[in-house]
């Protein structure tokens, strides 16, 4: 076998399905994709447990210092919280997409414009609905619900929570983009901040000064605070590549980032109305008891979904970049990670989630002979079951979300977030109760599964047969496999033998000979630059990424490699002035390059070379 035949048949790209070095083995094979797959979902975890987590201890410290009925006060106030996260879903939501395919086209500029934006809006936004909550808490309290005993804790909650509503909000928007700066630990300690804030002032605030409902929202709000003014700092160093502009700002951008945003936060949306049409259910059916057992669930299920969540969040951020190069085989493969891995992983988090449901009920309550007690920890087994279903509703609701099937996800998240667990409620709470409304989980899930398998019939007229059908991938989509090269460099071994492929590839399209020496000489020259200096700065194994494109009359390279940030074209600019003898490579390649571009998002180096190829 020639050595021309070991690259093409050994060696893919980033989202490659068969391997990722230029001699790989088995344990090489998607190792960048998953390595980037798994790097990002902790920090979408955290930013959707970051909610969770302040209600939790909130509920924890009423169940404990206050009473059962103050954990109905924040649960009812959780119907609220679901408004904000509905609103955050738009803006995350959009916003991941967007810049995903604008990431994949290598537009940096637009990427800093709708950041710009993103937070520009999420202020207005958030001041609106803290002037609101101050103006008439008696009205907020009476739309979510409360009845005359339990108004007057619910408007203290309220008037306390919203101190924090801005820097809430805002935070939320900036974990997210602080993960594409490869910040992922300042998001660590920002919530780590946030976590022990809220604790210590909780117990000053309730156990030793006895607030009440006051002193749980106040600790929010302040951890809130503490939360946002740890992360905040970093877009005023020089280390930030985005940077808030006003004057960058394309307003009507806000149009197709509601657009595809949509969705998500017409699911929150749907779950808080449902919220409240549950919690009447109960108070109705079963009782106060029941209520409270609801509102430790509301609290504590964000923490226990988040990792579902942040599955779909990442699948909706990778698949964005990949339909924005138009790559089909980095679809497949991301699916194929999401569903060998991240789905069973699944399971493990179900095992988990039920072998602390003893536990985690006795924080909220801990007589654990008392009704509220097993009705709370019966749900929690319920539900814990219901998590790998979520995670298969995830994958296939977000993907569908970035790839612009955005009529049957609002139509979806309607079903999925109010119908789907209203009805089997209102079926079975008169039958069996409280657990009637429990079973109203599983049965809920399935049939929005069930109904996400009818789109995809729908739309393909039959049963699919491949995975691009199950995709529903139009034909014409990306460019054709037989004008793509796919490249992996582990070495410089690897290196030397890129040119070989590169000029066969050329020889194949009939390039001309000139364009094909330049082609093979600028990947050669980055790849080793990039194996030189960026492979031995620490003791991480890394790898290259190449893909050669013929597309339109116009040779495409992409490198993509996972070392420290190096921008090779600001770096080639900045040697303008300087002996003409040093770093002959780069100087030599910007001159070649009709175009190029670099980006570092998400922690992975993206050098896009464009150059005729005639």
């Amino acid at each position: 076998m020639s050595g021309y035949d070991i690259i093409i048949n050994q060696i893919p790209n980033l989202f490659c399905m068969e391997c990722i070095t230029a001699m790989g083995n088995d344990k090489d094979k998607n190792k960048m994709l998953t390595d980037l797959f798994f790097r990002l979902l902790p920090v979408q975890v955290l930013i959707v447990a970051m909610g969770a987590v302040n209600s939790i201890v909130d509920g924890t410290i009423a169940g404990r210092f206050i009473d059962a009925g103050a954990v109905g006060v924040v649960g009812l106030y959780f119907s609220l919280v679901r408004v904000m996260d509905a609103f955050g879903g738009v803006m995350l939501g959009g916003t991941s997409v967007i810049c995903g395919r604008l990431m994949g086209t290598g537009d940096i500029n637009k990427t800093k414009s709708i950041f710009s934006l993103n937070l520009s809006v999420t202020f207005m936004f958030s001041v609106l609905l803290t002037a609101i909550s101050f103006a008439a808490p008696g009205s907020v309290a009476a739309v979510l619900g409360a009845n005359d005993d339990l108004k007057p804790f619910l408007v203290s909650y309220i008037l306390g929570y919203a101190v924090g509503i801005v820097p809430q909000m805002l935070a939320q928007q900036i974990a997210s983009f602080l993960q594409m700066e490869r910040q992922s630990r300042l998001g660590y300690a920002g919530i780590a901040g946030m976590m022990a804030s809220n604790i210590i002032l909780d117990i000053v605030f309730v156990a030793v000064l006895g607030w009440g409902p006051m002193g749980l929202a106040l600790a929010t709000a302040v951890s809130n605070w503490v939360y946002f003014l740890i992360l905040v700092p970093y877009y005023f160093t020089k280390k930030a590549q985005l940077r808030y502009r006003w004057a960058s700002i394309n307003w009507p951008d806000i149009l197709p980032l509601f657009k595809i945003g949509f969705p998500g936060a017409l699911l929150v949306m749907c779950i808080a109305v449902r919220s409240v049409v549950i919690n009447r259910i109960l108070i109705y059916w079963v009782g106060e008891d029941a209520l409270s057992a609801q509102s430790a669930y509301s609290m504590i299920s964000g923490l226990f979904i988040a990792f579902a969540l942040g599955v779909g969040a990442t699948v909706r951020m990778l698949c964005s970049v990949s339909i924005g190069e138009e790559d089909r085989r980095s679809l497949h493969t991301l699916m194929k990670i999401s569903f060998s891995k991240a789905l069973p992983m699944s399971v493990v988090v179900t095992l988990i989630v039920m072998s602390v449901s003893a536990p985690v009920t006795s924080l909220f309550f801990p007589d654990t002979m008392s009704e509220v007690y097993r009705l709370t920890r019966q749900l929690f087994l319920i539900f814990s079951c219901c998590i790998p279903l979520i995670v298969l509703c995830q994958i296939c609701t977000n993907y569908l979300q970035a790839a612009g099937h955005h009529l049957f996800v609002d139509i979806l998240s309607v079903f999925d977030g109010f119908f789907s667990m209203v009805i089997p409620s209102v079926i079975l709470a008169p039958i069996l109760g409280a657990l009637g409304v429990w079973l109203a989980n599983p049965i809920g899930i399935v049939m929005t599964l069930l109904l996400n398998l009818g789109y995809v019939l729908f739309i393909n007229r039959h049963f699919p047969k491949s995975v691009d059908e199950w995709l529903l991938l139009r034909e014409d989509f990306g460019v054709p496999e037989s004008d793509c090269l796919y490249l992996g460099i582990s070495d410089m071994e690897g290196v030397s033998r890129t040119a070989e492929a590169v000029h066969s590839f050329c020889d194949g399209h009939d390039i001309d000979k000139k364009r094909s020496y330049y082609s093979a000489l600028c990947l050669e020259e980055m790849a080793g630059n990039i194996v030189r200096h960026g492979f031995y700065k620490d003791r991480k194994k890394h790898v290259i990424e190449a893909k050669v494109i013929y597309k339109n009359g116009e040779i495409i390279l992409r490198i993509k490699d996972d070392c420290i940030p190096f921008n090779p074209k600001e770096r080639a600019e900045l040697l303008d002035g300087e002996d003409i003898t040093k770093n002959i490579g780069l100087r030599m390649v910007s001159t070649i390059a009709d175009q190029m571009e670099y980006q570092n998002l998400m922690g992975l180096n993206v050098l896009t070379i464009k150059m005729e190829a005639a």
